[in-house]
């Protein structure tokens, strides 16, 4: 070995441990604001701190010649390792109560009943067939949260709101929120608190680091707070709306995004498209559009049917999307390029303010589709 490589190495060596030796004084400086959160009641995770220190990064990481998707990837890994050591200290000081969970044998019923049990709440669930009654199960908890299916949530709700005790909270965790929250009121009692909740992704992995749960107020602060603190507690962003604003976003976000894939879905199967060879051909935006309505078609119809029907928003923005997807069909059987290209410059006009996120959001994406795909 040559005395230059053998100077490199040591000089990778060096700076190796000298990465190291950062490393641990960050996790001990993580500790000390782990500790002032947890005193202040703060939550673990800033989505607002996260990135804009992570921008500031990218800035940096470009006058030092470090690639973009290195330092992605290793502040990726240091910004969770942080999250989880705040969510640990955040848990030491958090008050324990006991929580019962209608259908928690499945579903986003079953990962709740993992997550609390596993960080030392007293967890009763019930689900068809399994545990006690449920208007026995929730005369007994501090916390009652309903997580059956949509169609079944009203109906549970005004067979159990009665038994609910006095100062216990009663909450759902359904994608529609206005029917849900107005049967919770009217079943309960004036002492008994009532919380909208809506956790905004599906019921696997270890916890709710970064994922996002609307809340929605109904009655009383007390149990507002605990239910917040609750899922700030397991790493989750709360997003504070009324019922009347959650299902209007939610008419976009699930009824309009859901209704095309499920739409793009029926349009492959009906061409009897011969998936596999198409992703020989495919691009990245291609890839990843196939992927999400793979993903759909990998679950339960039941829950897509309720999704799409049962909010109250969903039907209005359905006929939209019918309208507009006329409208382009009709342009393209007719040869009308005139048609497509006015229509995409209104929507281009706007969607000005919002495209520099989009494109750095999708370069992200693609990107790692590239990489990993």
């Amino acid at each position: 070995m040559s005395d230059d490589l053998r100077g490199l190495r040591n000089a990778l060596t060096h700076c190796d441990e000298q990465i190291v030796h950062h490393l641990g004084e960050r996790m001990r400086l993580i500790r000390r604001v782990a500790a002032f959160k947890a005193q202040a009641g703060l939550p673990s995770f800033d989505r607002e701190r996260e990135g804009a220190h992570m921008d500031d990064l990218h800035g940096r990481a470009a006058m030092e010649g470090v690639p973009a998707d290195v330092l992605r990837d290793v502040f990726g890994t240091l910004f969770a390792a942080s999250r989880a050591a705040q969510r640990e200290k955040l848990f030491e000081q958090r008050e324990r109560f006991s929580v019962g969970i209608l259908g928690g044998t499945a579903g986003m019923g079953a990962f709740l009943a993992r997550l609390l049990s596993g960080a030392g709440y007293a967890v009763e669930t019930t689900g068809l067939g399994v545990g006690a009654p449920n208007a026995e199960v929730a005369s007994r908890h501090d916390l009652v949260i309903i997580a059956v299916p949509i169609a079944a949530t009203v109906d549970v709700i005004e067979e159990v709101g009665p038994h609910v005790k006095s100062g216990a909270c009663l909450c759902d965790v359904t994608s529609v929120k206005r029917a849900p929250l107005e049967a919770m009121l009217r079943a309960t009692r004036p002492e008994v608190d009532v919380v909208g909740t809506h956790p905004m992704f599906g019921p696997s992995g270890d916890d709710m680091d970064r994922q996002k749960v609307v809340l929605c107020a109904g009655r009383g602060a007390a149990g507002a707070a605990r239910v917040r603190d609750l899922f700030e507690a397991f790493g989750a962003e709360i997003i504070e709306a009324t019922a009347e604003e959650h299902d209007a976003q939610m008419a976009l976000i699930q009824v309009l995004v859901h209704e095309k894939t499920m739409v793009l879905g029926s349009v492959l199967e009906r061409q009897r498209a011969d998936l596999p060879r198409s992703l020989q051909f495919a691009s990245p935006i291609y890839r990843t559009e196939l992927a999400m309505v793979g993903r759909m078609f990998s679950q339960g119809a039941e829950l897509y049917a309720d999704i799409l029907t049962a909010n109250p928003e969903g039907a209005a923005i359905s006929h939209k999307f019918e309208q507009e997807a006329a409208h382009f069909a009709r342009a393209i059987a007719m040869g009308d390029k005139a048609s497509i290209v006015n229509r995409f410059r209104e929507v281009k006009a706007f969607m000005a303010e919002f495209a520099a996120w989009a494109k750095k959001e999708s370069d992200a994406i693609l990107h790692d589709i590239v990489r990993h795909g």
